[in-house]
């Protein structure tokens, strides 16, 4: 099979084009699992991109070939998303989403790849995610177990239902 995308660290000129991918992935994926009240609210704070992640050089993009379309993106950092620093060798999953119309085609498990080795070369021996309901059943696949279900504080009252995962990458 021929790839049609390369993977590439995102970049902050990105953001704009994450941000529609994100969107559009999230507001159709996310409706079977989540209440349509809490995604209306919480689908403008989790389908921006992030200025720290595309600066960081472990946030990644998945860009068609020749036309330079955003397809998927995802990475990790060291830094929790709730908790500020994780514990040594700890990282976690930042933010992987593909756009509904390239699902199925390795993209997701593409960006997961990239990420697990990159966080492996810089020392990281564990990672955790915090997964929408939605991408379990992926997260599981790629080897990440349940830790517990937890509720995002996205906003005072705006709680967030997801799985904190884990796996070990030594």
């Amino acid at each position: 099979m021929t790839t049609f995308y390369e993977i590439r660290p995102a970049r902050p000129s990105d953001a704009d084009a994450i941000s529609a991918m994100m969107h559009a992935s999230y507001g159709e994926l996310l409706k079977p699992d989540y209440n349509p009240r809490i995604l209306s609210k919480a689908l403008p704070r989790i389908s921006t991109a992030r200025p720290e992640l595309l600066a960081s050089g472990t946030y990644y993009v998945a860009e068609r070939l020749g036309t330079g379309e955003i397809l998927g993106s995802g990475g990790w950092t060291d830094i929790s998303p709730t908790r500020g620093l994780g514990a040594a060798g700890e990282g976690h999953m930042r933010h992987l989403a593909v756009h509904p119309d390239v699902l199925q085609q390795g993209i997701g498990r593409a960006l997961a790849e990239v990420s697990l080795a990159s966080a492996r070369a810089l020392g990281v021996t564990c990672l955790r995610c915090m997964s929408t309901l939605t991408a379990e059943p992926f997260y599981q696949a790629m080897g990440f177990g349940r830790l517990q279900n937890i509720e995002l504080t996205l906003e005072p009252g705006l709680f967030f239902p997801a799985v904190e995962m884990r796996k070990n990458i030594a």
